[in-house]
């Protein structure tokens, strides 16, 4: 195994990009809009004049004259008139004071601009053996990266332009593009420190297909709601109000943060899966009518187009000591996987099922990780394929006893056959799902030490880009941190990484710069132009270019921090077809759960 540590930077402060909807107030938009686009304006890039034109009339909707002049255009921008579009907005960061000082509050006027790149601490993990993978799907580029920096107040702000061979890499920025309320009615129990809604282990929590977005919660009667809306025919437009029904017929059975719910999406005959309220439990699955996804007109949008509640996927064998169950559909839609953790924290093997579109029938695969013979169990941070490719990709830490502190190690493993066979990092073939298992003992499963008493919290996130490149958000004690085998005590001194495996088979850290908010988990969201966000608790969101590696992570937002509680949830399937996010969070002390919407470069 090849270990290379790049720097821990700790990125600066980015002005807050406009905010809109009905509850917020954009701050500083004209200029602050000027800085993320005019440089690229200015060298003319033509996809940020699209974004532009999109996005532009719902992110400039203020009393400044220069914003009227600015959404005035964007509605009557044509090919014929880009040019001089072009031309007005790329004066506006000469502008920008002057527009400043009329449009925001003393307190925010800016001062004169300074340089100021600031470097986090951090050392090398020790290094391990084994044969580096030599099996990639694709290649990407690689370039350099030059930082700017100017001084709001006393906060420091940054932009980053980036260069190298071949295609020009896209700066990592984000517009929010406004929000709305997904659910007002949402359960606030807590558990475990977070709510049922809102942990990061549902996958998935919330899903577009077929141009419609769907998700669930649970409500203050503790029934299941889901929920759907139509999502915009083309970048910026307005979506569709969410439609609404509740499962009468099923109540919550404990106030356990453990039990959320999952949806799962079969192109192949249209049908809607959802796995709910699991802690070591029976199954509880149910699963809609052909077509309801397919066909949205054409069956109810109702409880009565949904069968009852099974414990049963195969015959009538219940499936029992279920937790975690997740859904992951296969490439050509028509299968999909369901995963779920059998027996108890500590001491759970993880299992494979496969639902066959064309037969409407699962099969059992069989256990493909196996924890129980080693009193141990394997936390998933996350199941998924190549974006647009093949390969399911695995990642998750090891944890020795049901007590979090004994949370361990990076692992990792992938499949060419949709989780029959698995192979290692170098490539492998290590387990048979069903006869031979992923497991403790199993060779070159560790990518990454992390020991014992880290505070490294299991079940983060992962995920993987178009070119092959596995993206991994992990939190725990920086290495200058002394051991702590108080998990609690641990938490409040530990930060978020991103670890990435390269397409040669290396893997990386990099350090984001920012620390956790108490036992909460974050997300991380690819872009088309395979910049990698990390959407963060408490609603940061950082971002990271491929142009040097990932190395330098950015803050981008953070506007809404202090407004929201748990896990934040995302719509990944949305962002494979657009540069659209979508974020889950639900309200701090409220019943309220918000969908925020955010353009991404």
């Amino acid at each position: 195994m090849i270990y290379a540590e790049r720097p821990l930077t700790s990125p600066s402060l980015p002005p807050h990009f406009p905010l809109t909807g009905s509850n917020t107030t954009p701050r500083c938009q004209v200029s602050l809009g000027s800085a993320l686009f005019g440089p690229l304006w200015s060298a003319g890039d033509d996809s940020a004049m699209r974004l532009l034109e999109s996005y532009l009339p719902r992110i400039l909707q203020r009393r400044s004259p220069l914003a009227s002049l600015g959404t005035a255009a964007a509605r009557r921008v044509s090919s014929r008139k880009r040019m001089t579009l072009r031309r007005i907005f790329s004066i506006l960061p000469v502008l920008a004071p002057v527009v400043w000082l009329t449009s925001c509050g003393d307190g925010e006027r800016p001062s004169t601009p300074a340089s100021s790149t600031s470097s986090g601490s951090g050392g090398a993990d020790p290094g391990g053996g084994g044969a580096v993978a030599t099996t990639s799907e694709a290649t990407g580029a690689g370039g350099g990266t030059t930082t700017s920096g100017a001084t709001v107040g006393s906060t420091t702000v940054s932009s980053t332009t980036t260069g190298g061979g071949g295609a020009e890499p896209v700066a990592p920025g984000i517009v929010k593009l406004g929000e709305g309320k997904l659910a007002e009615s949402g359960l606030t129990v807590v558990s475990y420190g977070g709510y049922l809604n809102g942990e990061s282990f549902q996958q998935d929590g919330i899903v577009s297909f077929g141009g419609f977005q769907y998700t669930a919660f649970w409500n203050t009667n503790r029934n299941v709601v889901l929920a759907r809306r139509r999502l915009p025919a083309s970048p910026g437009g307005a979506a569709g109000a969410w439609e609404k029904f509740d499962f009468k017929d099923y109540r919550l059975s404990a106030d356990d943060a453990h039990n959320t719910i999952s949806l799962g999406i079969a192109p192949g005959d249209g049908t809607l899966h959802l796995a709910f309220d699991h802690h070591g439990s029976n199954l509880h699955y149910r699963r809609s009518v052909t077509g309801l996804l397919t066909d949205p007109e054409g069956a109810a949008w109702a409880a009565s187009s949904f069968g009852a509640v099974s414990s049963a996927l195969v015959g009538s064998t219940r499936v029992s000591l279920v937790t975690y169950p997740r859904f992951v559909t296969e490439p050509g839609g028509d299968r999909m996987l369901l995963s779920a953790r059998i027996g108890e924290s500590g001491s759970g093997d993880e299992h494979l099922w496969e639902y066959d579109a064309t037969t409407h029938a699962w099969t059992a695969l069989g256990e493909y990780i196996e924890g129980t013979d080693a009193s141990m169990n394997a936390y998933l941070h996350g199941l998924s394929y190549t974006r647009g490719g093949s390969r399911l990709h695995a990642a998750w830490c090891w944890r020795d006893t049901p007590d979090a502190t004994t949370n361990h190690d990076l692992l990792y493993v992938y499949s060419d056959d949709h989780g029959r066979t698995w192979k290692n990092n170098a490539g492998a073939t290590v387990a048979t799902t069903g006869a031979s298992f992923v497991s403790l003992r199993t060779e070159g499963l560790s990518v990454w030490p992390i020991g014992q008493n880290r505070g490294l919290i299991n079940q983060e996130h992962m995920t993987v880009d178009a070119s092959g490149r596995v993206h991994v958000l992990l939190s725990h004690l920086p290495d200058a941190e002394t051991d702590n085998s108080n998990f609690t005590s641990a938490r409040t001194r530990s930060e978020f990484f991103h670890y990435l495996r390269d397409t040669d088979g290396t893997w990386a850290r990099h350090g984001i710069g920012l620390k956790v908010v108490q036992n909460f988990r974050g997300k991380l969201a690819i872009s088309s132009t395979e910049n990698v966000y990390a959407i963060l608790p408490d609603l940061r969101i950082a971002g990271a270019s491929p142009s040097d590696g990932y190395a330098t992570w950015t803050l981008l937002d953070a506007a809404d921090s202090g407004r929201f509680f748990s896990d934040p949830l995302i719509d990944a399937a949305r962002l494979e077809t657009s540069d659209e996010l979508t974020v889950y969070y639900p309200q701090r002390s409220s019943v309220d759960i918000w969908g925020l919407e955010y353009a991404l470069r």
